[in-house]
């Protein structure tokens, strides 16, 4: 049994050996060579035979020689790591108590009173001891405690417990710490091995010191000539991340020298160089790599990504609302003609090339007509806006219907959503999905109408993943498809960068959320954050950016209808997208209402008061009374209904109201007939339900202003 006396001679070990003479030896702070000397002649074949790995394996003859090669082998932090990880469960409880105490001692009381060792009977505690004791992984003490003095204690020697925790704290920290300031810095005070630790406040102190942006890029600008060139390079053109193998396809002047790169960066506190094995986070990646910390490539990328006036793009391209147009175009195709789909689920060729023909005719450089029907065809059905038939074409469902009720930044965040889960981009779905949204949030952090580097944000974005990969637990989601054994990672550190570029290229700028700028050879080389992006993301609230003296549109007598930018103008564009046709794209945008138009909007889910108060509303001169009377006139042929307050249903076509009092869905809610073009129906629910209810019969039934 563990006794608690306090007669025990000092120079006694656990086991019974004889310690030295001077009792110093063996204080609280003791070392692997005092645990190694501890340890009896007899015992030593186990000791070796522990630390070598081997159980079959020949010995030293020379003791003080097998005690020097145990020695060296437990200042091996790795070995450290191997020997520990092999011990059974009740060893290794007892060791982390000791790791979790002061000075990595333990007394006798605190062993026997320790909760999660309470299944242990004294003497399996006493055993464990003597074997954890012959393997010199503690050694006996005497506490220096006031309130046990000189009590019976065991202590891990001082540079294993250091080593072990070390080993676990990289491998529990080791990716945050490699790719940030803040890791390194917090893994360097929070070293064991130091003298003194440095309090946390202090810590944070520093940080803050140091990942500013000024000291940040001073440290760069002051590292020797060839690796300094050679950081600019990393940053500018990969993010901050340089693995070996990309190097050495690379034209450097200088060769590779990662151990000296490594000492000189974490001294200046700019970077590491270290071996990365991440393909347990579904990423292709196991070899050297040179790594600008997180946040000193943010402060060097600030200093660069920002074009000044010489760097504008040569050329800049916009799409701002045209897609939430398309989309109303392409709900109104599907209400108009039966579109039949194949037994796979996707529309025909020749229906497809029909309704590519009534989108608007810009999709811009990076997406065809056809990509931007695909996403339509994917988000109308994701969303369900449209259903399937028994007869296999496709019917509006009540969210379809109800669509066009939503504001245009109502209607942009569901496409967002939509685009942010999306599958059918390049690469890997989940690392990609969270780096979407996670460049979405810095998204917030840019100045709007400003030009960015393309590249800015989305490595940012992916530096900021990969710092996270711990925290979002991915190497557990990748851990049941390597059971499998079917899968193989497919993206490497600069492939998650480049399709995230390939998202903002074809979906943040298809919705207009960012503009791209193009050099003389077009390609694609800088973005800026739209207003309608900004507002979206809350980063401006919805007031205009400047208001209008005077209205923005000028309606003639022949139905055009031109519009003079104001610099907020998405929502009005849209609105004039959804009952005109867009004739001209530029400066000064030019629409025509026609009478398709008009009966396409409303069959859509447009209102007649809508379409005219929106012209009204914006023009800088009078409506002219023909567009007015016209508009009405097309509005009626349609089918235009109106609901009064007394809840009678007029139009001025008597067959239609024919059909109306016939249709077997109104015959329910029929009061009386007042005469061929009025009816009256009952007043079971208010007249918004009432209208609503006749709008899903198929009736464009419009209320009298103020009945409403």
């Amino acid at each position: 049994m563990i006794r608690q006396d306090q007669d025990h001679t000092p120079g006694q070990n656990g086991n019974g050996a004889q310690g030295d003479k001077n009792g110093g030896a063996r204080c609280s702070r003791a070392r692997s060579a005092d645990a190694v000397s501890g340890v009896r002649d007899h015992d030593l074949p186990e000791l070796y035979r522990f630390w070598s790995g081997q159980r079959a394996t020949r010995l030293p003859e020379d003791a003080a020689e097998l005690r020097r090669q145990v020695v060296e082998w437990m200042a091996q932090a790795s070995i450290v790591e191997a020997r520990v990880a092999l011990l059974p469960r009740r060893l290794l409880s007892i060791l982390d108590l000791h790791l979790e105490s002061p000075r990595y001692q333990c007394t006798a009381a605190e062993l026997l009173n320790a909760r999660h060792l309470a299944y242990m009977s004294s003497y399996d505690l006493q055993a464990s001891l003597a074997v954890l004791g012959r393997h010199a992984l503690v050694v006996e003490t005497k506490s220096p405690g006031v309130d046990s003095f000189g009590a019976r204690s065991w202590t891990v020697p001082q540079d294993v417990g250091d080593a072990i925790l070390r080993q676990r704290r990289a491998r529990r920290r080791g990716i945050f710490d490699a790719f940030t300031l803040r890791g390194h810095i917090d893994r360097m005070y929070d070293d064991p091995s130091r003298a003194q630790r440095t309090p946390p406040s202090r810590v944070r102190e520093m940080y803050k010191l140091y990942a500013n942006e000024s000291a940040a890029v001073g440290r760069v600008e002051r590292l020797p000539d060839g690796l300094r060139q050679l950081i600019e390079k990393t940053i500018v053109e990969f993010g901050g991340i340089l693995p070996k193998n990309l190097f050495d396809r690379m034209d450097s002047p200088i060769p590779w020298d990662g151990r000296r790169w490594g000492h000189v960066l974490e001294e200046s506190l700019v970077g590491t160089v270290e071996r990365l094995e991440l393909g347990r986070y579904g990423i292709q990646h196991n070899d050297e790599t040179l790594i600008v910390f997180n946040e000193v490539a943010l402060a060097w990328l600030r200093r660069v990504a920002v074009p000044g006036d010489p760097d504008k793009p040569f050329d800049e391209s916009c799409l701002g609302v045209d897609l939430a147009s398309n989309l109303s175009r392409f709900i109104a195709y599907v209400v108009e003609h039966d579109v039949r789909f194949t037994v796979r689920g996707e529309i025909f060729k020749t229906t497809e090339r029909r309704i590519q023909e009534e989108l608007l005719p810009n999709p811009g450089r990076e997406l065809s007509r056809a990509d931007v029907l695909t996403f339509l065809y994917g988000f109308t059905r994701g969303a369900r806006l449209i259903e399937s038939t028994g007869e296999r074409t496709f019917a509006l469902t009540t969210a379809g219907r109800d669509w066009e009720a939503h504001d245009l930044d109502a209607k942009l965040r569901m496409l967002l959503e939509h685009a942010i889960e999306e599958r059918d981009l390049p690469g890997e779905h989940h690392h990609q999905v969270r780096m979407r949204r996670i460049l979405m949030r810095l998204l917030k952090r840019v100045e709007p109408g400003v030009w960015y580097d393309l590249m800015y944000v989305p490595f940012l974005s992916r530096n900021t993943y990969l710092c996270s990969l711990d925290d979002l637990a991915v190497d557990e989601y990748f851990a049941a498809r390597f059971q499998g054994g079917g899968y193989t990672p497919m993206d490497d550190i600069q492939r998650l960068a480049w399709h995230l570029v390939t998202w903002v290229k074809q979906r943040l700028y298809l919705l207009g959320l960012v503009d791209l700028g193009y050099d003389k050879a077009g390609r694609p080389v800088a973005m800026r954050l739209t207003r309608i992006g900004a507002r979206l993301l809350g980063v401006v609230d919805g007031a205009p950016e400047t208001t209008a003296l005077v209205g923005s549109l000028i309606v003639t007598p022949d139905f055009e209808v031109v519009l003079f930018p104001t610099g907020d103008d998405g929502e009005l564009i849209h609105d004039l997208d959804r009952f005109c046709t867009r004739d001209k794209q530029g400066g000064v945008m030019s629409f025509r209402i026609s009478e398709r138009s008009v009966q396409r909007a409303l069959h859509e889910g447009m209102y007649l008061k809508r379409i005219l108060a929106t012209l009204e509303r914006h023009s800088r001169t009078p409506v002219p009374q023909n567009v007015i009377f016209s508009v009405r006139d097309w509005a009626a042929r349609a089918g235009c209904m109106h609901l009064g307050a007394d809840y009678v249903v007029s139009a001025d076509d008597a067959d239609l109201v024919s059909k109306f009092r016939g249709d077997p869905g109104v015959k329910p809610l029929l009061r009386e007939s007042l005469d061929d073009r009025r009816t009256r129906l009952r007043a079971v629910s208010t007249l918004r339900r009432t209208q609503s209810l006749l709008r899903e019969l198929g009736y464009l039934v419009e209320i009298d202003e103020g009945a409403a």
